[in-house]
């Protein structure tokens, strides 16, 4: 069995969508060493939640883990450039799950140290594609799944059709195939997001 870390790590150097607070990581003196840990409930790897938008929804704490932990799909879009439309995704097998991941060019941008505004994301015809395919949770491996010029709609379409939005993955190192995925938040009592640890266990 092989287990995949497809979490980014938490640090200062970690880029940050633009308008969020940056990650702050300081070292308290005294006789034991404690970190106090300042960031944003969308830093790194995260969830969207319908809060995010405004929307009515459960909170982090109230968010069933089963819908978190389960079989899932990876889809290898790495060649392909450009938005990640209805086209693309119909070249794809069917899902034959409810949790699916989009490894694209994205994760290479984990090696700069300042967000990079030209990240490939999901148009809303793609969004609506993949709720008719009964997709429940999609992930994508970089700071958000919408394009950084989007007015919020893909966003909406996902979580009004109750979607979980997996972000800030880093699929680098996980080939197109079938795996179990575990994601657990942090128990945030939030109803917009929470940062997470995701891995994925071989089949």
């Amino acid at each position: 069995m092989k287990i995949i870390d497809i979490s980014v790590p938490l640090n200062e150097t970690l880029p940050v969508f633009p308008g969020d607070p940056p990650l702050v990581l300081a070292q308290q003196g005294g006789a034991f060493a404690v970190s106090s840990l300042s960031l944003a409930s969308h830093s790194g790897t995260h969830l969207d939640l319908p809060g995010h938008l405004g929307l009515d929804g459960p909170s982090v704490v109230d968010l069933p883990l089963e819908q978190m932990i389960g079989p899932c799909q990876v889809w290898d879009l790495s060649e392909h450039r450009g938005p990640i439309d209805e086209a693309l995704l119909a070249r794809r097998p069917e899902p034959v799950g409810p949790k699916v991941l989009l490894r694209t060019g994205n994760s290479r941008l984990w090696q700069e140290k300042t967000f990079c505004a030209d990240y490939q994301a999901l148009t809303a015809d793609g969004a609506a594609w993949l709720i008719s395919r009964g997709v429940r949770l999609i992930g994508i491996d970089y700071l958000s799944i919408e394009a950084p010029s989007g007015d919020g709609t893909v966003h909406r379409l996902l979580l009004e059709a109750g979607l979980i939005i997996l972000e800030g993955l880093d699929l680098r190192g996980v080939s197109a195939g079938s795996y179990e995925l575990i994601c657990l938040p942090l128990k945030l009592a939030s109803c917009d997001g929470a940062p997470c640890r995701a891995v994925l266990r071989s089949l």
